[in-house]
């Protein structure tokens, strides 16, 4: 056993030496003071670690454009592809078939230190996510859509581009999997390639707002070797990446000690999309947590709390609708955020609820609205649908302790966002407003809403 884990680690440190020597070859330049180190020990996989100090605003390393594995570098003619209208989706198909073409495609050296497993969300059994009952994650998942998405109009295209380019044949069902493993890479290490002028910092996301560029023109995609092995760390961030015309720079943001590692950042992730979009969870993100209301929610709460009727209620719904308020969802964060607990429309929106139909009737005329800060009618409403929200989720105690690495994420994902929802009832709780139920703790709440005490 331990020869092989020998073997392993030869392998894995001539797979890095081999990267790093096929980068320079292309026209990457790397500094000396750094390393593509093993941070397996520490399950982070490859990382870039500073072996001397390094100043703030220094270079790290520099990518030519003509590096970074796109729609228009890969060896893969664009016209081969220009069924394909969605760029997502044409990247996708460009690096599935730049992998399929093995040790002749110029990008072998790269692919052979990319992951060809993933613990995103995507990849998980339906077992497995029980452990995130509760979480809106769940729902924005989208096997299902992606499954058809690629049947319907990848693999057919994929399929010609192998058969004429006489590639390694897969079966639909391989071709699916190999659609969602670099798919999966995109959404873990791919960047936005920034306009030169802009440097702002990457947005490497798909379904993220970050994906825009100016007046929403969507950035084109691409794969940053070197730069795409940085981990990331909401607290530690020290590097960050800079567009020229010509290559890419990595540069410190502050100065960095020898053995110090250099981190990227995702941004205000909640550990949730964390999960789902990168495979891991880390304490550093749980600022971050959010939890989802639904709408949906809010109206059926504020029916059967105010005794609405359908008519009295729909008219306030078409209202909030017509004055833009109105939203699928509504994200309760940390009461520490900077952004606010609360959302300033789940306020509006929580106030016009608990209106008397008199004084909604003089809102509606004057064509306004409530401000956020909440009422003593809308706190109780809001409780009430906070409490309800945190049934959603089993009670405590209810998943079953295992060791296993995806388990104990859902474990943290799950804990955090049910101390959301804990910050945020104490923050709408009153004791003056007659709230208080029988139940001593949230908990004991949300038993009683999930069982129901029989009559």
């Amino acid at each position: 056993m331990e020869r092989m884990d020998t073997r392993e680690d030869d392998d894995f440190r001539a797979r890095s030496e081999a990267f790093i020597s096929w980068l320079e070859q292309n026209g990457a330049t790397i500094s000396d003071k750094i390393e593509l180190a093993d941070l397996r020990q520490q399950g982070a996989g490859r990382g870039v670690v500073a072996t001397q100090d390094l100043a703030e605003d220094e270079e790290l390393f520099s990518i030519p454009r003509s590096s970074i594995l796109t729609t228009e570098t890969s060896t893969t003619p664009t016209d081969a592809l220009q069924e394909i209208d969605d760029p997502w989706l044409s990247l996708i198909a460009t690096i599935v078939l730049e992998y399929l073409k093995g040790t002749p495609s110029p990008w072998k050296p790269y692919f052979d230190i990319l992951p060809e497993n993933f613990d995103t969300l995507m990849f998980w059994t339906d077992d497995e996510l029980k452990s995130l009952e509760g979480s809106a994650v769940v729902n924005k998942i989208g096997k299902e859509g992606a499954d058809e998405t690629f049947t319907e109009q990848l693999i057919p295209v994929i399929g010609k581009v192998i058969k004429k380019e006489s590639l390694p044949g897969l079966s639909n069902e391989q071709l699916l999997a190999l659609c969602h493993r670099m798919g999966s890479t995109i959404m873990s290490y791919a960047f936005d390639l920034e306009n030169p002028a802009k440097n702002r910092e990457d947005g490497w996301e798909e379904d993220s707002s970050d994906g825009e560029g100016e007046e929403g023109a969507v950035l084109p995609k691409g794969m940053v070797p070197m730069a795409d092995m940085l981990n990331a760390d909401a607290d530690r961030n020290n590097a960050k990446l800079f567009y020229d015309d010509d290559k890419v720079v990595m540069k410190t943001l502050r100065t960095v000690k020898a053995g110090e590692e250099l981190y990227n950042d995702f941004g205000s992730l909640p550990r949730a999309d964390l999960l789902r979009r990168y495979g891991y969870v880390t304490e550093n993100y749980a600022k971050y947590d959010v939890v989802e209301i639904p709408a949906e929610l809010i109206r059926e709460k504020a029916k059967d709390l105010f005794k609405l009727g359908e008519k009295d209620l729909d008219e306030k719904w078409e209202y909030l609708d017509e004055q833009g308020v109105l939203d699928d969802g509504y994200d309760v964060s940390r009461s520490g955020s900077e952004d606010g607990q609360f959302p300033e429309e789940l306020g509006v929106l929580i106030n016009l609820l608990a209106t008397p139909k008199a004084e909604f009737d003089k809102w509606k005329k004057k064509e306004k609205l409530p401000k956020a800060d909440l009422t003593s009618e809308a706190k109780k409403l809001l409780r009430t649908i906070l409490v309800y929200r945190y049934a959603m989720y089993p009670e405590a105690g209810a998943t079953i302790d295992s060791d296993d690495r995806r388990h104990q994420m859902a474990v943290q994902v799950i804990q955090g966002e049910k101390e959301v929802l804990q910050e945020a009832v104490a923050a709408v709780t009153d004791s003056t407003t007659g709230n208080k139920r029988s139940a001593d703790t949230l908990e004991d709440e949300a038993a009683a809403i999930r069982q129901p005490a029989k009559k």
